[in-house]
């Protein structure tokens, strides 16, 4: 009885943690700069790279991190918590091929 209390009490705040995380996180380029290419999340959330000036956004193979290209943007979802380090590159204002580094931190809130 006691046993399955705990791991009720687990589960439980496993589903509070998931309800907690941030639905969706919108990044405009501007953001990702004035954030200093870091973004913080919760698990779970769908970071969503809206702006029409990112050309490319991608993460390591082997990092479970998918990228996909939808209308809206690129997305992915982190699922995991750890840190995860992508790159983009940028259209608009900006020699074309530029790389830039972005930190993503998972994290459970």
């Amino acid at each position: 009885m006691r046993r399955s209390r705990i791991a009720l009490g687990v589960v439980g705040a496993l589903l509070a943690a998931a309800a907690l995380a941030d639905a969706r996180v919108v990044v405009s380029v501007s953001d990702l700069a004035k954030s200093g290419h870091r973004l913080e999340v919760s698990v779970g959330t769908e970071v969503l790279w809206s702006d029409p000036h990112f050309e490319r956004v991608w993460f390591a193979p082997g990092s479970d991190v998918r990228v996909e290209r939808t209308a809206e943007g690129f997305r992915a979802v982190f699922g995991k918590i750890g840190v995860y380090r992508g790159l983009y590159t940028i259209v608009g204002g900006h020699t074309s091929g530029d790389v830039y580094r972005m930190t993503v931190t998972v994290t459970v809130r």
